[in-house]
């Protein structure tokens, strides 16, 4: 950022001394011109708020899990996925939420995506619903688009909404 010669500040009036004020450092970047040793300011570059909402918003994509041995029982609400491979049980409102092997979720369930490896038992709406072959289903589900593989275990009513 600065280029490294030597100054000799022994004839410089105390307005050339004074210390820049923190405002003008931190709105420009200071260089070197090595022609006359005169320092030349250019603007420095920030990133805008709103990109930085954007990473913010991208990092979130990535699923919270609640893990094997975790117990968590009331109300969530959030934007992105939960994999649970503990038991949830309460009112769950998400975009995609998987219910691991080891998983089991009890309660009443609102989301874009439900992928069942594990158990559950409720109410759940859904536009994309996935039954595997491992899992089982005992309550009321209303899906869009369903896929079920053999040897999955379903107990109660399952309801094509277009």
């Amino acid at each position: 950022m600065f280029n490294k010669s030597k100054t000799n500040n022994v004839n410089l009036t105390p307005q050339e001394t004074s210390i820049p004020d923190v405002e003008e450092v931190l709105a420009e970047e200071v260089q070197m011109d090595e022609v006359d040793d005169q320092p030349t300011y250019a603007p420095v570059t920030t990133t805008p708020r709103s990109s930085m909402m954007d990473m913010i918003s991208t990092a979130a994509s990535k699923p919270s899990i609640l893990s094997e041995g975790f117990s968590f029982r009331g109300e969530i609400t959030a934007k992105g996925a939960i994999h649970v491979e503990g038991a949830l049980n309460g009112q769950i409102q998400v975009d995609e939420l998987t219910i691991g092997a080891r998983g089991q979720v009890e309660g009443v369930v609102t989301c874009s995506s439900l992928h069942i490896k594990g158990k559950f038992s409720g109410t759940a709406t859904c536009n994309e619903l996935i039954v595997t072959s491992s899992a089982t289903v005992d309550g009321h589900v209303v899906y869009q688009t369903l896929s079920v593989q053999k040897g999955a275990s379903i107990k109660g009513e399952l309801l094509l909404v277009k």
